[in-house]
């Protein structure tokens, strides 16, 4: 993977605690501050993922729910009952 180096402006208080972790880890500042961008883009695609996943169950659950009245209302149509070979009128 090529680098490009980049001029960022980070609070100071931001930039301390960067350094005490890369103290903690011993990494640089930069191996540390890339692994981080790189931890909120994997967060950010998989947020959009589960948002998008979201979205779709939901519209599948509201045509299920659709499917489940239409089936319910020609069930509770009336309609002849068959039992034991004699036709019988639903009630």
């Amino acid at each position: 993977m090529s680098v490009t180096k980049l001029g960022i402006s980070i609070p100071e208080e931001i930039l301390e605690e960067v350094d005490k972790i890369s103290q903690g880890l011993k990494k640089n500042r930069s191996e540390v501050i890339r692994e981080a961008i790189t931890k909120m883009i994997n967060d950010y695609k998989k947020q959009q993922v589960v948002e998008k996943a979201g979205k779709i169950y939901r519209e599948i659950a509201e045509d299920d729910k659709r499917l489940a009245e239409d089936f319910l209302s020609i069930c509770e149509k009336p309609g002849a009952k068959y039992k034991a070979g004699i036709k019988t009128k639903r009630k």
